[in-house]
């Protein structure tokens, strides 16, 4: 190509500047979108990139197989550090054990998470200090490390190195900056000390350090070069085989057990961490990520562009048609094929770079949207590298497009065309229509699936978890009710309030995820001697009375009776559901009461309706009540409208911030609707569905485009049949549906395609509920007749030019 074939190109392009417009938007489109969703991709597959040599650095990860739902979890007991040191294997290991602390900083608490690591930390993750020494902060009892917005939040300005601050009463000196964490990475930390630190005393620490149950942080290990993990697994299976596991394990839980161990050991590579789905939702764990979402979203921003290039190589064919007389007089001038194709394959590449950079600058405006869709701080994704790539890209895309409209204008007939007897082939329309075609269904189908699953998330919120959730707040505190005089002050402080009528303390609330993946299970005897799998609740002995539910037989628990868990190893007192009745063999509630769980002190005081604790995905679970007193959760019943001292619900919040702050002032209350925890529940969801939404916005957009200048075309072509059939006496809607005919057909065969695929899609997604929307068989529909509205809005124009046409003028423009 010559840089004259660009000047004609440009020249060319400039003489149909709305066209020109239409083609580049398009392409812009889908290289934004494509750009965002690739890098998105490349971000998620780039966590912990930064740490050297990550393929050598694993996180032990243990499974509780004694329990009925045993899940994964990366925070460990950390006594197996010890083991790992000592195993003989070459490596390095370090504990990570994230604490909230007390921070006093000019007269004013606040909280601080800090996190305690070992020295070796420096070298297994490669955190460098920008300033200070890490070393020296991680080994000295006093030292402190801070990243540098953590330093900027608690001095401003100022230099932080050297400078004194109080956590927890004891004043540390910080003796290092580090950068910040980048967004994708696992190892997300605020503050760092030393395990020696001495912000926990010598004898907290040693019992956390040696414990064989607890399960307060990570263990990261760093094998040598050449050294098998697996060789370490064995040592650390046998070591938590030897542990003291068994002394908590029930018959029950061992007799379930089997030929399994009771506690599985396993080595998670860092590299591998944020696809990790087996640990996901459990303690600590953070934000991962789902393969397969990822792959989708990759895949959808490579249709999205897909579909663009489509979109402009249907609009350059019906240009190269529209231009065949010129093509025409080029080759009477001797132009040659290798010309002519060299001339479109410059003008494709023209505009799709220009759209290539356009679509750059329309990444970078809607990051911050994608960033919020996608929750994740999508940072360094406008690297010169990256938009590099784009640029070549529209280069490439540009070539490979133009060769097609370039390729139909060497078969141009030179003779018909300047005697106004060439037009557009068949093959060639028949092309254009389906490449149409292609972008409607992928359009339809996406848009149904997007439909089905934000009605079916809308209809699972908004399901009855069989309470009435409306009048409750959830008030969440980080101490318990047990060991805490200042959650106990703060609860009878909330009881006072005007407007609360009712205040109960829980571990967990419907709805809310505890964060441990095994949603407190527990195994229990039948009737007939077999086992069977319970939910466990710990709740205060208010929580029936402010939840609104009434007893389906005998008693629901009354503060007045009921004896607290803990305070005697006697008969206690417990309510189960009706699932749990007939999962342990009672054939009637009635036929329960009194009775006791076999092989347990638990008798069955009453059976309370059943609630749903979980999402929709599940079914109703066996539950069991017991009372506790190291709850941490309020919840808080509001007195109905129009009784005496009611309060909205913003004045309430409010009161009970006042009320949160006397007591926990260096931590800001978290105060949420009863009802909200099944909304977040479905989070997830909400976003596949919305992003699915804006991609289907994007391909209804690209193909409107396209319909809008196809429709055009499609009236000059048949302009003379037009003024015939008006000759002939057709009246205005018989032309509206001449006209209106092929792309109704184009959207119903569209419709053929497309939608199917999406009706399996959305049975495969809905399959995983234990109730669904009616509205979910309507998103096909819904999608279809959306189509159908953009196709009359986007051919309407060209329907009525159609319709206004003068026989006269018409048959002048043909001669």
């Amino acid at each position: 190509m010559k840089p004259s074939d660009f000047r004609i190109g440009w020249r060319l392009l400039l003489r149909q500047p709305f066209h020109a417009a239409v083609e580049i938007l398009g392409l812009a489109t889908g290289f934004a979108v494509c750009f965002l969703l690739l890098g998105f991709l490349a971000y998620s597959f780039s966590y912990d990139s930064d740490v050297p040599q990550r393929e050598r650095v694993f996180i032990i990860k243990h499974r509780l197989n004694f329990i009925p739902q045993p899940q994964w979890m990366e925070y460990t007991p950390f006594a197996l550090r010890e083991v790992a040191l000592r195993s003989g294997v070459a490596l390095e290991a370090s504990a990570w054990w994230p604490r909230i602390t007390t921070l006093r900083l000019q007269g004013r608490a606040q909280e601080l998470e800090v996190t305690a690591v070992d020295p070796a930390f420096q070298s297994i993750s490669g955190v460098q200090a920008l300033a200070g020494d890490l070393r020296a902060a991680l080994s000295q009892p006093d030292g402190l490390a801070v990243t540098r917005q953590t330093a900027l939040r608690l001095f401003g300005d100022a230099e932080p190195l050297g400078r004194t601050i109080e956590i927890n009463r004891q004043a540390l000196q910080v003796r290092a900056v580090l950068a910040d964490r980048p967004a994708n990475s696992t190892l997300q930390f605020n503050a760092l000390v030393g395990v020696g630190s001495a912000l926990w005393p010598q004898k907290e620490r040693e019992d956390a350090l040696s414990n064989w149950m607890g399960i307060g942080g990570r263990i990261y290990v760093k094998t040598a070069a050449g050294v098998s993990p697996q060789a370490l697994q064995r040592v650390l299976q046998d070591a938590i085989d030897r542990a003291p596991w068994a002394d908590i394990a029930t018959p029950e839980m061992k007799a379930a057990l089997g030929q399994r161990k009771m506690v599985d050991i396993a080595l998670g590579p860092l590299a591998d961490a944020y696809f990790d789905r087996s640990v996901a939702n459990t303690m600590g764990t953070g934000p991962r990520g789902d393969l397969r979402m990822v792959l989708a979203l990759g895949a959808t921003g490579l249709l999205v562009l897909f579909l663009a290039v489509v979109n402009y190589v249907n609009l350059a064919t019906v240009r190269s048609v529209r231009r065949q007389r010129e093509i025409a007089v080029r080759r009477v001038l001797g132009a040659s094929t290798h010309q002519l194709l060299t001339q479109f394959m410059a003008e494709a590449m023209l505009l799709s770079v220009t759209a290539a950079a356009l679509g750059v600058l329309l990444a970078w405006l809607l990051l911050p949207l994608t960033s919020d869709l996608l929750e994740r701080r999508l940072d360094g994704m406008f690297t010169p590298l990256a938009i590099g790539l784009c640029l070549l890209s529209g280069a490439l895309v540009g070539a490979a497009a133009g060769v097609y409209p370039g390729w139909l204008a060497r078969g141009v007939d030179m003779g018909g065309t300047l005697a106004h007897r060439s037009g557009e082939t068949a093959g060639g329309a028949w092309l254009r229509r389906s490449l149409t075609a292609v972008q409607f269904g992928v359009a339809m189908s996406m848009g149904s699936v997007a439909l089905a699953i934000l009605w079916q998330t809308q209809f699972a919120a908004a399901a009855p978890p069989g309470f009435d959730p409306a009048p409750l707040l959830v008030v969440e505190m980080k101490d318990n009710l047990r060991d805490s005089p200042a959650a106990r002050s703060l609860r009878d402080a909330i009881a006072q309030l005007p407007g609360v009528a009712g205040v109960a303390d829980s571990r967990d609330v419907p709805g809310r995820d505890d964060g441990t993946g095994t949603h407190g299970s527990t195994t229990a005897k039948r009737v007939d001697g077999t086992s069977a799998s319970l939910g466990v609740h710990f709740v205060g002995a208010d929580f029936f009375n402010v939840y609104g539910l009434k007893p389906q037989a005998g008693r629901l628990f009354d503060p007045r009776i009921e004896t607290a868990l803990g305070d005697g190893d006697g008969e206690q007192n417990v309510v189960l559901n009706q699932a749990a009745v007939q999962a342990l063999g009672w054939p009637s509630a009635q036929q329960a009461l009194g009775q006791r769980i076999g092989g347990t002190q638990f008798r069955i005081a009453g059976v309370a309706p059943d609630v749903r604790w979980e999402t929709l995905r599940d079914p109703v679970r066996p539950t069991m009540y017991q009372i506790a007193r190291d709850n941490q959760l309020l919840t808080v019943r509001m007195g109905a409208a129009g009784t005496p001292g009611a309060r909205s619900r913003a004045a309430l919040e409010q009161d009970i911030a006042t009320a949160w702050s006397r007591y926990f002032p260096a931590s800001e209350p978290v105060i949420r609707g009863a009802g909200g925890y099944y909304a977040q529940a479905y989070a997830d969801d909400v976003r596949l569905a919305r992003l699915l939404g804006c991609a289907t916005a994007v391909v209804f957009a690209l193909a409107a485009f396209g319909m809008y200048v196809l429709a055009a075309h499609s009236v000059q072509r048949r302009s003379r049949e037009i003024v015939l059939r008006k000759l002939h006496g057709a009246g205005n809607a018989a032309i509206a549906a001449l006209v209106s005919r092929e792309f109704v057909l184009l959207t119903a065969v569209a419709g053929a395609v497309g939608l199917p695929l999406a009706w399996i899609a959305i049975e495969r997604y809905l399959a995983g509920y234990t109730a669904r929307t009616p509205l979910s068989g309507w998103a096909p529909a819904a999608a279809l007749a959306f189509a159908l509205l953009v196709v009359a809005a986007a051919t309407l124009r060209h329907t009525l030019t159609a319709m206004r046409i003068a026989p006269a003028q018409a048959l002048r423009d043909q001669a």
